[in-house]
C-alpha cells in the first residue's frame, strides 16, 4: 500500500479560493512534495518558515523513512522574501538563512520522526502592515519555484487599528460582571479591527479574516494548614469568529458559561485548600482569511513548529508539487478585573461551591 508522510507543517493558534484548495492523491511511486509552513506575526523580531519534503514510496516503510533526515529536508533550495507595496511594486528582497530550530529554542516533539536536525528558514526585522510579504522557494535540483503571499495584521492598540474594549477603554475601567447564574445575561467582549484605507490583498479590504478569543482565569490555591500557596490558571476558549471588513465584532458569553468555565477549570478544591481569585487575562488572536480557510479544512490539529505530521487538503502555496500554508496572525492581551459583586457571588453560588472561592489576591 502506498504511504505518504508529511513530516511537518510549522505553526507557532481563513471564503476559500478555488485555486488554493486541493486534495493530494497518492498515485505515484517515490516522489518529492514540498511542504511549506510560515505564520508571520508583527510582534516577533525573528520569523521562521518551515520547508520540508513529503515522501511517498511503494516499496519502503513510511515509518522507516520518517527516521531519516535526508528524506525530509532539502539540501539545495534558496528561500527569499520579497516585500511588495500595496500597489504591486517590489521594494526589496530578503534572503533567509537555514537554522536549527532546536538551537533557536523550538525543540521538536518526541515521536517516530527524527529529532535532529530540525531545520527552518529564518529572517529578522520588523514587519509592516503596509506591505505584502511574498515567499519564493527555488529548488536548484528540480528547477521548481514555489511561492505564496501574506499580508501583515497590525496589532497597534488604537481605535484606528486593533481595539479591544475591555483592555483599551481605561477611562471607564470595564470589569467582568457575571454574578447571576443565568443563560440570559451576557458578558459582551466588543472589539474592532480597522485596516488602512489603501489595503488591498486578493480583493480583501482587511488582512483580518478571523478572531479567536480566550479568557484566562487566574487564582491562587492556599492551604489553610501549611500556608503554602500555588498560582493556577485555566484558559477558557471562546472559539473562532469570522470577521467582516473593517467592523466591530463582539463575543457574547453567558453568565452560566462563565461560571461553568470556572467550575471546569478550577475543579474541586483539594482538602484544606481555599481559592483566591486574581484578575483575568483576555487574549485575542486575529488571523488572515487564508488562515481561516486552513483551520476550517484541517482544524490545525497536531501542527506547529514542534509538531510531527499532517496531510493538508488546503494550501495557499503556488507551485507544481507543493502544499502548505504561508500567512500571518497577530495577538493582543490584557488584564480584566472581576467585579466585586461577582466575587461575592462566587463565594456562595452552588455551581462553584466545590471550588471554595473565598476572595481575591488583590483586596
Amino acid at each position: 500500500m502506498k504511504k505518504i508522510i508529511l513530516p511537518l507543517l510549522a505553526l507557532m493558534a481563513l471564503s476559500i479560493l478555488p485555486s488554493c484548495s486541493e486534495k493530494f492523491n497518492v498515485a505515484a511511486p517515490y516522489k518529492s512534495i514540498t511542504i511549506v509552513y510560515g505564520l508571520l506575526d508583527k510582534s516577533d523580531t525573528a520569523h521562521y518558515i518551515r520547508i520540508q519534503k513529503a515522501f511517498l514510496d511503494d516499496t519502503k516503510s513510511a515509518l522507516a523513512m520518517a527516521k531519516e533526515s535526508d528524506s525530509s529536508f532539502f539540501n539545495n533550495i534558496n528561500v527569499k522574501i520579497k516585500r511588495i507595496s500595496m500597489s504591486g511594486n517590489l521594494l526589496d528582497t530578503i534572503h533567509l538563512d537555514r537554522v536549527d530550530l532546536t538551537a533557536e529554542g523550538y525543540p521538536k516533539e518526541a515521536g517516530t520522526f527524527f529529532n535532529s536536525p530540525n531545520y527552518a528558514y529564518k529572517f529578522k526585522g520588523a514587519l509592516s502592515p503596509n506591505y505584502i510579504y511574498r515567499i519564493v522557494v527555488n529548488n536548484a535540483a528540480t528547477g521548481e519555484v514555489d511561492s505564496a503571499e501574506a499580508p501583515i495584521i497590525d496589532n497597534v492598540p488604537t481605535l484606528s487599528s486593533f481595539y479591544i474594549y475591555y483592555i483599551d477603554d481605561t477611562s471607564s475601567n470595564p470589569q467582568f460582571e457575571f454574578a447571576v447564574n443565568s443563560p440570559y445575561q451576557k458578558t459582551e467582549i466588543i472589539s474592532r479591527y480597522l485596516a488602512s484605507s489603501n489595503f488591498n490583498f486578493n480583493g480583501y479590504t482587511t488582512p483580518a479574516g478571523v478572531a479567536q478569543a480566550f479568557i484566562r482565569f487566574h487564582w491562587v490555591d492556599s492551604n489553610t494548614v501549611t500556608g503554602v500557596t500555588a498560582p493556577k490558571s485555566y484558559d477558557y476558549n471562546l472559539g473562532y469568529m469570522e470577521l467582516a471588513s473593517n467592523t466591530f465584532f463582539t463575543y457574547q458569553v453567558t453568565n452560566t458559561d462563565m461560571l461553568n468555565a470556572i467550575n471546569t477549570g478550577m475543579y474541586k478544591a483539594p482538602e484544606n485548600t481555599v481559592r483566591l481569585m486574581d484578575r483575568c487575562e483576555l487574549i485575542m488572536y486575529l488571523g488572515t482569511q487564508d488562515f481561516y480557510n486552513y483551520i476550517k479544512v484541517e482544524a490545525l490539529q497536531g501542527t506547529g513548529l514542534t509538531g510531527n505530521e499532517i496531510q493538508p487538503t488546503y494550501t495557499n502555496i503556488k507551485g507544481a508539487n507543493v502544499l502548505g500554508l504561508y500567512t500571518s496572525r497577530c495577538m493582543r492581551k490584557g488584564y480584566v478585573t472581576i467585579s466585586d459583586n461577582t466575587i461575592q457571588a462566587l463565594k456562595t453560588l452552588d455551581i462553584v461551591s466545590a471550588q471554595r472561592i473565598v476572595g481575591t489576591v488583590y483586596h
